[in-house]
Order: structure tokens, then sequence, then C-alpha cells
């Protein structure tokens, strides 16, 4: 009998010391307000979404990217830029950031269907979207079933070009988000996926074009939000190809001035020769580029941001 109970009983010790890791990452403090501003209180869907507004003026809505994971933090730099001149509120994608993350089967029409609550939960009149990313792809599609309250839209090095998100998902895809989402294992495995060297790593290599720029303070802010209880599920729909969008398929249908900014160094997830295709789409649309950023420009030349934004949201606050 304790031959038969021996592992069992190692079994059991092993997923209690999983269960008490798991427990003790997600205990974390949270990140705080990286923006400043006002906090807004919006509650979409049921779930309590991270809001924050700044400044007077036509209004201004950012929409962040799902790698970098929150609003708060990637747009606190041109958030303060940008309020100088125009109202401008920043919200959370559900399931991000300092945002409720619900264990839901999230999908690219979510995000999408979101934007457009924004737009009636933040004014009545026209607005200007600035988006990156995943986020500036939702942000595309949201701005085609919106042109009435959508003036301009600014896309930050935008993805999913040509329906590399747009597709079926796959057996493996599937089974990896199967993964990702169980209860025990799942968190755990994403938590190794996510330490701290990892996500350096990732934001050095795939996301600055100055790795000097993952700088402690953003890989421990990053860090924080990953490990809140129920961050992988975003993720986990991610790789198992569920965020599906496709830029070029609605670029096309887009009738309001398009801003394209990239940055010359962006890496090979999206360079710099997808913004050629995406002038092409496009009705009317063009491109400033920053020579020394990556994909997040906004973090890595703010000013040079705010200066090309300011230009092209001019028209709105005559």
């Amino acid at each position: 009998m304790k031959k038969l109970l021996r592992p069992l009983l190692a079994g059991a010790g092993v997923t209690g010391a999983i269960a008490a890791t798991n427990r003790a990452l997600s205990n974390a403090p949270l990140p705080t307000n990286a923006l400043g501003g006002t906090r807004r209180p919006w509650t979409w869907r049921g779930y309590e979404i991270f809001a924050c507004e700044a400044g007077s003026g036509p209004l201004v809505i950012l929409i962040h990217g799902l790698h970098a994971g929150a609003s708060s933090y990637e747009f606190r730099k041109l958030f303060p830029l940008l309020a100088r001149r125009h109202r401008v509120v920043a919200f959370d994608l559900l399931g991000c950031g300092l945002s409720a993350k619900p264990n839901l089967t999230y999908d690219g029409e979510l995000f999408v269907e979101q934007i457009g609550a924004a737009l009636e939960a933040f004014g009545t009149g026209p607005a200007a979207l600035v988006a990156s990313s995943l986020g500036a792809t939702f942000a595309i599609r949201a701005a085609t079933r919106s042109n009435a309250r959508i003036e301009r839209l600014a896309a930050i090095c935008p993805a999913g070009l040509g329906g590399t998100l747009d597709r079926a998902p796959t057996t493996a895809g599937s089974a990896i988000t199967a993964l990702i989402r169980s209860p025990l294992l799942g968190e755990a495995a994403f938590n190794a996926l996510s330490s701290k060297p990892t996500l350096r790593s990732f934001l050095a290599k795939q996301v600055y074009a100055d790795a000097s720029h993952a700088t402690r303070e953003v890989v421990d802010h990053y860090y924080a939000v990953t490990h809140q209880p129920g961050a992988r599920y975003v993720p986990a729909a991610f790789v198992g190809g569920a965020l599906n969008c496709d830029a070029a398929r609605d670029l096309p249908f887009l009738d309001v001035p398009v801003l394209l900014l990239w940055g010359e160094k962006a890496p090979a997830i999206s360079p710099r020769s997808n913004a050629d295709e995406f002038m092409g789409l496009a009705r009317n649309a063009r491109l400033v580029t920053f020579a020394e950023s990556g994909l997040l420009p906004h973090e890595e030349e703010p000013e040079a941001v705010d200066a090309a934004l300011e230009t092209f949201l001019s028209p709105l606050a005559r």
C-alpha cells in the first residue's frame, strides 16, 4: 500500500507546489496607473474596464496593442503630449492591462465591438482613433463600421496584414490554447513563459529598436500585468488564431483619412516594408516613419510622434 501511495503523494506535493507558486505570483501588487489624468468609470458587458482621460478639445481615443498589455503603460509618454491640445481617453481592451480578465472566448470581434462601445461611452461627436499593433487592426475594422463617428485614424505599426491573423485555428494552435487556458498547468506554463528574462528578451529583440528601453521599470510593469489572474486568456486566443482580423480586407472600405506611423527599425514580425502595402490598400493615407524606433515609436520617439499626430489631427480643432 505504501508503494502505491508514494507516486500519489509525490504528485499531490508537486501539484501543491505549482498551486502555491501560481498564488504567489497572482497575489503580487498590481501596477499603478502610469498615465496620470483622471480615471473614468466604465463598465462594459458587466466588466470593469480601466479608462483614463486628460485635456480638453477634440476627442482622441487611444487603443493599445496586445503585446504591450496595458494602455496605462504603452501610452504613458504620448498621453500627456496629446492632452495639451485634445481631450484624450485611453482604455484597456477587455482582458488586458489593469482591466477585468474574465474567462471568455476572446476573438477579434469582441475588441472591435468594444472600440465601438468606447466611442459611445466617451463622447457624442466625431473622434479620432490612435491605435497600435493589433489594436490598430481592430481599430481599422471598427472604423469601417463607425464612419459617422470617426473622423481620422492613426495606425502605429498595424498588424494582421493580408490575413496573417484571419485564419481558421489549427489543431496544434487549438491544443496550445487549451493547455494555456487550463486551470493549474496552463497557468504554471504561462507563468514560466512570462518570466522576467523572457519578457526582457522579447522587448529588447522584438519590440524596441534600442534594447536599452527594456528597462527594469518596463519589465517589472509587464511582469506584474502578465501575472494577474486570467492574464493568459487573451494570449491563449492569439496563439490559437482566434483574434481574426485582416487589415488588407478592411482598409479599402475605410473612408476616413489614415496616418501610418512606422519605426524604421521595426522587426520582422511587422517590418517597415509592410507600410507600403498598407499605403496601397488605403484610399486616403500618408506615412510617417521614425528612424530610431521599432514597434513602439510613441515610446522611443514620443515627441516626434506627437508632432506628426498634431499635424494630422489639426483639422479636428477647426
